[in-house]
């Protein structure tokens, strides 16, 4: 399939995860590597969308995501939710494997338009221990709703 061919969907998606992670490369602290390859305690492989080595011990792994949550029914959020945060916990157990500490997230581009919505999808990642991050959210405006 070349680029041309692909849904505009999954165009967008694959450019909006280059830039957060050149976004990444040049603001955050530490070892920055994309789409870092892993084996997955299943014993398959997995690529993490950004990984970062802080010191000895202590890494992040972020996932980039553009799920359409306003798009999506309830039962789908859920679902949803609920896949990502297993496909991140491959990641997290990786790392926990290698006596690594591990500080999760997820990022996505965009907040749902409906607050109740941003709310249950937050919460139910804070369930599973993972960070959400909405990319067109200030850390102002984050704070403001704390």
């Amino acid at each position: 399939m070349t680029p041309s061919d692909e849904p505009q969907r999954l165009r967008q998606g694959k450019e909006v995860h280059k830039k957060i992670q050149k976004e990444w490369h040049k603001g955050a602290e530490g070892s920055i590597v994309s789409e870092k390859t892993m084996t997955k305690p299943s014993g398959r492989k997995g690529r993490m969308d950004i990984f970062v080595t802080s010191d000895e011990t202590l890494v992040a792994v972020a996932e980039i995501k553009c799920s359409d949550w306003d798009a999506m029914t309830l039962t789908a959020v859920r679902q949803n939710v609920r896949r990502q945060a297993h496909q991140i916990w491959d990641y997290i157990e990786s790392q926990l494997e290698l006596s690594k500490d591990v500080s999760p997230g997820v990022i996505f581009p965009k907040l749902p338009k409906d607050i109740d919505r941003m709310k249950l999808v937050e919460q139910l990642f804070s369930e599973e221990g993972i960070i959400v991050v909405w990319e067109d959210e200030t850390i102002t405006e984050r704070k403001a709703r704390s």
